[in-house]
């Protein structure tokens, strides 16, 4: 157990989404909160608290003398083709390796934000494990999701303190991704023009928060918690959410693999010319990938109650409207 006002946090990536939302959290709850990111415009999702934002400054060093260290920044690939994949992810492997160590050295608690993509499914049929293999093999996201996380949980098995956070798809407050970037920005601006038939599950990032802060203050009773919220259907989520401010939802379904492919290739033509697709396809990969899950014991043991999905969506579109994205 650990007495959050008598201790230290380095949120690296506490300027995005997710890190921002434990940057909060652990601010609330006493801890004293330095958030690194790398963009030096100001950060409205940690306006109003007392969180200090470190930008463009190397992490390691920042590590000394630090209680709790939370890895919200894992580096990835976010086009289908880019340069140097493999080294980019030896570059983030060899970076979670140095933050491991520095954290180990310091006698610091590390918690990894991960994804759910590393998780094994439950009782997968033999179609969806073919299936899940080939999305794998299509994008490099997945393998430096897999081996950051691989390296940490070596580090957890030899003796290190901390824990790692798979969360599932994350919504609510707090993004700040470019308009073009973020769904639900895009959906009420009426530029999703069609959606795709899949189930994902969608979890509160403020749970996520919640989470990290009771692993932190019970002393990380588990080595791992995959942290599931709610299974909707992409139509379903989509109708919330515009129901919300009026806005008309989109007509077009089409099955998941056929607005994957779609992107895909588009996205390869536009690389054959040079250039960077306006849609990549890893978000849909995402979505692909995604599938209906129930919280975890491990999730369950630690915060109990999730906040209802309507209230999740209320929260995400206000958010969009204070910073003008909506």
């Amino acid at each position: 157990m650990c007495d959050a006002a008598q201790h230290t946090a380095l949120v690296l990536g506490g300027t995005g989404h997710i890190g921002a939302a434990i940057a909060r959290r652990l601010a609330e709850a006493g801890y004293r909160v330095t958030a690194t990111g790398r963009s030096d415009k100001p950060r409205p999702n940690l306006a109003g608290t007392q969180v200090r934002i470190a930008v463009g400054q190397d992490a390691l060093p920042m590590i000394a003398g630090t209680d709790l260290v939370v890895d919200a920044a894992t580096p990835y690939p976010v086009a289908l083709h880019g340069r140097d994949t493999a080294g980019r992810t030896k570059q983030a492997v060899l970076r979670s390796k140095a933050l491991l160590d520095a954290a180990k050295q310091a006698d610091a608690a590390f918690v990894h934000i991960s994804s759910f993509t590393t998780l094994p499914r439950q009782n997968p049929s033999a179609l969806s494990q073919i299936g899940q293999g080939v999305l794998r093999g299509m994008h490099d996201y997945f393998e430096v999701k897999q081996r950051v996380e691989d390296s940490v949980r070596r580090a957890l098995d030899q003796g290190l303190r901390g824990c790692i956070v798979n969360p599932a798809t994350c919504f609510g407050p707090y993004d700040l991704k470019p308009k073009e970037q973020a769904f639900v920005p895009m959906l009420l601006g009426g530029q999703v023009r069609g959606l795709v038939r899949h189930d994902l599950n969608v979890v509160d990032v403020r749970d996520v928060a919640e989470i990290v802060l009771a692993c932190a203050a019970q002393g990380f009773p588990h080595v791992q918690v995959p942290v599931f919220g709610h299974t909707v259907s992409l139509r379903d989520l989509a109708s919330q959410i515009c129901a919300i401010t009026g806005a008309a939802p989109p007509r077009l379904e089409v099955p998941s693999l056929m607005g994957l492919a779609g992107l895909y290739w588009m996205e390869t033509a536009f690389a054959l010319t040079g250039r960077q697709s306006p849609w990549p396809s890893l978000p849909m990969m995402l979505v692909s990938a995604s599938y209906a899950a129930t919280p975890t014991a491990q999730q369950i043991d630690l915060h109990p109650n999730l906040r209802p999905l309507p209230q999740t969506l209320q929260d995400a579109v206000q958010w969009y409207q204070q910073i003008g994205a909506v």
